[in-house]
């Protein structure tokens, strides 16, 4: 009896240390009961002198199947038989080990093969007992009908030894085969498997300022490997910063995922702003989580991983566009800054001069007075910066470098692209080797802009868009001193072929400004009559520039032979340089010498519009309908000056007349055409649209 209970301690011994050996979720515990049959001289079946005949019993094993060898398997096993012979019964208590091969045919079937060994102890009726060795083998399949149960049915062979102590030898106990079927338990749904395996991640630092980025391009990349039994359906896979998302997001849905396949998958992320606090770069803790269903059912898998967050300030310039991310136009301190700057402007009165020019120009010589200087960061130099396209750069949002009153040419140029943009002004950056510059549009065509300006030397022409080049840099040497030089190295890098132009608008589709707002900030903002003194002396100086040449060639023409003609241009020529007093005496001039001519007329009409003087205005342009009544320019003057007078009728109807005439014309006064609208009127009060002057091109 002491050997009986030694079996049964081994018996229970050993299945337990290979359970607490491996992990639980490969562990599998196996039920058979069969029938044994008798082989050999000693089979009753063959020989009806012989001993054995057909007996019964149970095995249970614990089988352990690797995730690095999903094609073996390993186990340990104990069993009980009852073998009847002529004269008694035999009770074989066995305890064995044994490795095979799993061979997976489909998705819910597999065949097991291999060979097993251990020890037998025996027990006759009669109470003689002995402990001997046994091998073989066996044969089955396992048919899955759920991750946690399948049923199993096989045979196997067994060849048991006895001592002969009369020969002090092995001898022939018991041999036989069974035929057997059985039910597969696993302790948890998990349990018997290999699950998903993450066998690569690769990703790159997250960068804050490009948050909203990275909702449809990837942080990085996961390779996953289905390692189940079967292909799996319905891979969800899913990612997840705790810290800064508010709920993991779905990356990619799998239909089904074939055993051992691997799939690549993007990671996207949905960022909330509060990522933008970090000034810091810090490590976040991060998960990948896959949820699929494998026969039948839903599981979760859950990969942790650690990321690196840089701080908020932070860029690479592998993509000059991403600058764009950084030029935020509605923080409130740039807001208050470029709004208090183009309000002035706008209540200079009406000007002909391009607005777009006359407010960038107020904004630089606001920037001016406001104390902003160009201040190189030894530890960030753009030029060192650009030349490196994994060099980490910090670059300041416009309300830091409105705060510090300094940056660095990429500073500045956001700086000031972000206040234009506040108030309605395209913007671009301008890039040649090493430097950084802006630009901004005029909101006209090269035509348009020709027709404008005397001098176009110093724009540029893109998409049909003309636009004006800002050396920001020199914010403290003056608005035409930017604009010339920034046109200067416009023109080396373009012979050179090494000019960038990227469109602030057309960056922000890939890279969109941020949020970022830095609490708020007492700004002590310059003096407003020192800003309008600034930008008058600024305008002046500019006006004077452009239209020195011209005012010399008319006034040469004029001592040669005096003409109305003549008169009318270098009338119109100041007039379109809001110079309205020295416009309106050459005007006058040309009627003195041509009472009948019709454009100094229409162009008199323009000088009292512009100044307010709506009443005169009328009178003019009423002159002028008399010589030429359906001149499209002159009806748009009847209809402007109707609608400033609050004559809306008579307004809507020269307006209709005017559509008739000329619809392209008519587009640019189509606020006219809705006086019934409160809204119009008063939006019209502030846009009054486009003033074009009678010319008969005296060059």
């Amino acid at each position: 009896m002491k050997g009986l209970r030694f079996l049964i301690i081994l018996l229970i011994l050993i299945p337990g240390g290979i359970l607490f050996a491996q992990s639980a979720d490969n562990l599998a515990f196996h039920i058979r009961g069969g029938v044994d049959v008798p082989l050999g001289t000693r089979s009753a079946l063959f020989n009806e002198d012989a001993a054995w005949l057909i007996g019964g019993g149970t095995t249970i094993s614990a089988q352990y199947i690797s995730p690095s060898l999903s094609f073996m398997y390993f186990e340990g096993n104990f069993g009980l038989g009852f073998e009847p012979s002529q004269a008694q019964v035999l009770t074989l208590g066995s305890i064995g080990a044994g490795t095979g091969f799993d061979f997976r045919i489909g998705d819910r079937l597999s065949w097991q093969l291999g060979p097993e060994a251990g020890g037998t102890y025996g027990v006759y009726q009669s109470g003689d007992s002995a402990f001997n060795p046994y091998y073989g083998g066996r044969t089955g399949i396992v048919l899955d009908l759920s991750p946690s149960f399948a049923i199993t049915a096989g045979g196997s062979y067994k060849y048991h030894m006895g001592w002969d102590q009369t020969s002090d030898s092995f001898t022939d106990l018991y041999q036989g085969v069974s035929g057997w079927v059985g039910g597969v338990f696993r302790l948890t749904p998990e349990s018997g498997r290999q699950k998903i395996n993450i066998i690569n991640m690769e990703h790159e630092p997250i960068f804050p300022v490009f948050y909203s980025y990275y909702e449809s391009n990837p942080i990085g990349t996961v390779t996953l490997r289905n390692g189940e039994n079967s292909s799996i359906s319905n891979v969800d896979i899913y990612f997840n910063v705790g810290e800064y998302m508010e709920q993991p997001m779905l990356c990619e849905s799998l239909d089904s995922l074939g055993r051992k396949e691997e799939a690549v998958v993007d990671l996207n992320a949905i960022f909330t702003s509060r990522i933008l606090n970090l000034t810091e770069s810090s490590k976040v803790s991060a998960e990948v989580r896959v949820d699929y269903t494998y026969l039948g059912e839903r599981f979760s898998f859950n990969h942790p991983q650690t990321l690196r967050v840089l701080d908020r300030n932070s860029m690479t310039w592998d993509d000059d566009r991403k600058a764009a991310s950084f030029v935020t136009p509605r923080d409130p301190t740039v807001l208050i800054f470029s709004k208090n700057t183009a309000g002035l402007i706008r209540d200079m009165g009406e000007n002909p001069l391009n607005l777009n020019f006359r407010i960038a120009m107020g904004l630089f010589e606001t920037l001016r007075l406001y104390g902003m200087n160009y201040v190189i960061d030894p530890k960030s130099a753009y030029a060192e910066a650009s030349d490196n396209e994994y060099f980490l750069d910090y670059l300041q949002f416009p309300s830091q470098s409105l705060v510090y009153r300094a940056g660095d040419c990429d500073d500045l140029s956001i700086l000031m692209s972000a206040l234009l943009e506040s108030v309605g002004i395209e913007t671009a950056f301008i890039t040649v080797p090493g430097h950084i510059f802006m630009a901004f549009s005029l909101g006209l065509s090269e035509i348009e802009a020709k027709r404008d300006f005397t001098n176009t030397e110093d724009f540029i022409f893109v998409d049909d868009t003309a636009w004006v080049p800002v050396e920001i840099t020199l914010v403290q040497q003056g608005f035409l001193k930017a604009v010339s030089t920034g046109a200067k190295q416009w023109r080396d890098a373009v012979r050179l072929e090494v000019e960038g132009f990227f469109p602030i608008h057309k960056a922000w589709e890939e890279y969109q400004p941020v949020g970022f707002v830095s609490g708020s900030l007492s700004l002590l903002f310059p003096d407003a009559e020192d800003i309008i003194d600034s930008y008058s002396q600024s305008l002046d100086a500019f006006v004077s520039q452009e239209i020195r040449e011209k005012v010399d060639y008319y006034n040469q023409k004029i001592s040669l032979s005096d003409n109305a003609r003549t008169r009318n241009s270098l009338g119109v020529l100041y007039g379109r340089y809001g110079l309205f007093d020295k416009a309106e005496e050459q005007f006058r001039a040309a009627l003195r010498l041509d009472r009948n001519a019709y454009t100094p007329t229409f162009n008199l009409g323009n000088i009292k519009f512009l100044k307010g003087e709506y009443s005169g205005a009328l009178g003019f342009y009423e002159s002028a309908a008399a010589i030429k009544p359906d001149n499209a320019l002159v009806v748009a003057g009847l209809a402007r000056t109707k609608f400033e007078l609050e004559n809306f009728n008579d307004a809507q109807d020269d307006f209709i007349r005017l559509t008739e005439i000329s619809p392209e014309l008519a587009e640019n006064y189509n606020y006219i055409g809705k006086t019934g609208n409160s809204i119009v009127r008063a939006s019209a009060a502030m846009d009054k649209g486009a003033t074009y002057w009678g010319e008969e091109h005296d060059e």
